[in-house]
């Protein structure tokens, strides 16, 4: 009987201890973040702010920001789909960038998910290099991976997606794209500033 008991005790404590060996596991090698990759090593820039001081944070592609406007029920949902390097301008008025310059594409997507209608005319966007200076948009013009984003007021319910068009300079290494609607600032990573 004392066997039985015995050989039963360490079962059961073998059992729990490889329940609980491949429970740590698997939650260690299958952990994702909200977007679906592992994070980085290195970390991203410091979050950027708003006017109040909130932190508005840095984002990766492939992920959402909200937006909350002026008056009760403005809220836009900022989205980075992707970006484009170097960038191609299509069309009959296409012009070539400037001598030493290259085009960058960074096409984003912005939700109206409020109640009232956002008026994102008065946005500004920027891409900032590994030095940390930045490359305001360029006049928009369509390139061959889709039509240019128009900041213009966008209904309840409704959605626009386009690509905002950056020039710099040729051996720029563009690290980040930031946008500016009202008084906060949100910003998307793209690459890694190389380690020093």
């Amino acid at each position: 009987m004392r066997r039985h008991i015995t050989s039963a005790l360490l079962a059961s404590a073998l059992v729990m201890g490889t329940a609980t060996a491949c429970q740590s596991i698997w939650s260690d090698q299958d952990a994702t973040t909200t977007r679906g990759e592992r994070e980085p090593a290195t970390a991203p820039a410091p979050p950027a702010t708003d006017a109040k001081g909130n932190r508005a944070g840095t984002s990766w592609i492939g992920d959402s920001v909200n937006i909350g406007g002026r008056a009760f029920g403005e809220h836009l949902r900022i989205s980075v789909l992707g970006f484009v390097d170097p960038a191609v301008a299509t069309g009959k008025a296409a012009k070539e960038p400037a001598a030493g310059n290259r085009r960058l594409g960074v096409d984003v997507t912005l939700a109206n998910v409020g109640g009232k209608s956002y008026d994102a005319s008065k946005a500004t966007a920027w891409v900032v290099d590994e030095q940390g200076k930045r490359h305001a948009a360029s006049q928009t013009e369509r390139i061959t991976t889709g039509i240019p984003l128009k900041w213009n007021t966008v209904a309840a319910g409704e959605q626009t997606q386009g690509w905002l068009v950056f020039e710099v300079p040729e051996n720029a290494r563009i690290t980040q794209f930031f946008c500016t609607l009202g008084t906060t600032t949100v910003s998307w990573q793209l690459h890694f500033p190389p380690s020093r």
